[in-house]
């Protein structure tokens, strides 16, 4: 014999979940796991990405501001010298007043050229004239950032002055220090 027919309706009404209220609980379910995940992970993790490039960005901030230290000593350390790509460090003493020169201007300047320890390997006693392109790139780069009475400081280093070769009695790969003023532009 066979059970008789009982409506869907009916059948199994009680304990079960009508499909309306499991959707629900699904829906539930999926946003909590949307409010967990844009609330609480997510910026979690955003914020732990954002300390880890800032500890890196610090450790190679360090490790760079070291290799400056090594080629020129102490004065890398010192207030208001900006850093170039290129490695240059400059810090514009005086501006000066006029135009500023180009890379193959030729210039009258006065300048000291010492290592990190202070040694002078090079000094002008009175101005003298040079083609910008016909001096150590990182001297030349230099001198362009000023104008007619302007004073600057440079940190060149061996990419951007002798490289590896033993010059002027400097060791290879010596980092430069010049005092550079431009006097004039010459032409």
């Amino acid at each position: 014999m066979s059970a008789p027919h009982v409506p869907l309706s009916t059948r199994g009404s009680r304990g079960a979940l009508s499909p309306g209220v499991l959707f629900g609980c699904v829906a539930a379910v999926v946003l909590a796991g949307l409010v967990w995940w844009f609330g609480v992970k997510r910026p979690a993790d955003a914020r732990q990405a954002r300390e880890t490039a800032e500890a890196e960005a610090k450790q190679t901030a360090e490790a760079q501001q070291a290799r400056r230290r090594a080629l020129f000593g102490s004065i890398a350390d010192q207030p208001g010298f900006e850093f170039r790509s290129t490695g240059l460090g400059f810090r514009i003493l005086a501006p000066g007043e006029g135009k500023t020169p180009g890379p193959s201007t030729t210039v009258r300047i006065r300048y000291v050229g010492r290592t990190k320890d202070g040694q002078e390997f090079d000094r002008t006693p009175n101005p003298v004239e040079f083609r910008l392109d016909r001096l150590v790139p990182g001297m030349s780069a230099g001198v362009q950032l000023l104008r007619p009475g302007g004073r600057i400081e440079l940190l060149v280093p061996p990419s951007l002055g002798y490289g590896n070769r033993p010059v002027a009695g400097l060791p290879p790969g010596s980092g430069l220090i010049f005092d550079v003023s431009l006097v004039a532009i010459v032409d």
